[in-house]
């Protein structure tokens, strides 16, 4: 059997065999343990530094959760306002292997006919800070127009912080439910030099690209495989430089067969893999 095709299964084992069902990484992502709130109070504050919201503790001011005799949550009977009287924030630490990649999945929606119109989300994950906008013109409180975000992230160290925060102030912020964390690599940079960046976009529809750097000048080879380990396109092959590079990838030869590929980076006697996803 081909080496390149025995490295794709041991990748593809390792991953099935360490990857957490989906949304088991973050605690009450849907928000739906906590307190016992009455059905007559249907907004219920939660002061900061409290933990009373299950595996969340309150960092920045107080935020609301807001249960469905109010307005529709993504699911379940409830989700959560960034706000109170103001800007608030929540945040919760999980384990993560040191380097490897995650996504981050949440919905996000705002109160119908507030302002400002426009609410205004920090989010921050390890490393990782990504400001997001949502406009509330087509919300309804029976039909949120909940809309999902996705961010993806490598984590710090054996634990990673996840921080959702309000930038506006005033009691109408941004509103969040459906909150999950995914395992997407294992592979994390061998040393300060040699490392292969994910696929970006992912998943890949058209145009994409690719970024790997050498410690060394040296020659290197980067190839995409299918999961039977078949080269299916060949990036990059030659002499390179010490330092970063980027190459260009078209998902218009692999869209005809939409799944999972990989990229792999073979360089100074190392192999580094990505995985990726290729829709039609």
């Amino acid at each position: 059997m081909r080496p390149v095709l025995l490295l794709l299964m041991a990748i593809a084992s390792c991953l099935i065999a360490t990857t957490p069902a989906r949304g088991q990484m973050v605690s009450n992502g849907g928000f739906e343990t906590g307190p016992s709130i009455p059905l007559a109070n249907p907004i219920h504050p939660v002061s900061p530094g409290s933990t009373v919201l299950t595996g969340w503790t309150v960092v920045g001011g107080a935020v609301s959760i807001i249960t469905d005799n109010y307005w529709a949550p993504l699911t379940g009977q409830r989700s959560l306002q960034l706000s109170s009287t103001g800007p608030g924030a929540i945040e919760q630490s999980f384990a993560t292997s040191p380097g490897a990649s995650y996504r981050l999945t949440f919905w996000l929606t705002g109160e119908p006919f507030s302002t400002p119109v426009l609410k205004h989300l920090r989010v921050t994950a390890g490393a990782t800070v990504q400001d997001y906008t949502y406009d509330v013109t087509p919300a309804w409180h029976w039909d949120m127009h909940w809309l999902q975000h996705t961010l993806d992230f490598e984590a710090p160290g054996s634990s990673t912080t996840l921080r959702f925060a309000s930038l506006d102030a005033s009691q109408w912020g941004p509103a969040l439910d459906g909150i999950t964390v995914e395992l997407t690599s294992l592979d994390a940079p061998l040393d300060a030099g040699l490392s292969l960046s994910r696929v970006s976009p992912d998943p890949l529809t058209g145009q994409g690209r690719v970024a790997f750097s050498l410690a060394t000048p040296g020659r290197a080879k980067l190839t995409v495989y299918d999961v039977q380990g078949r080269a299916r396109v060949r990036l990059a092959d030659g002499e390179f430089a010490a330092g970063p590079h980027t190459v260009d990838l078209n998902a218009a030869g692999l869209s005809a067969s939409p799944g999972m590929y990989v990229a792999v980076l073979e360089a100074a006697g190392e192999r580094l893999v990505r995985r990726f996803t290729v829709l039609r």
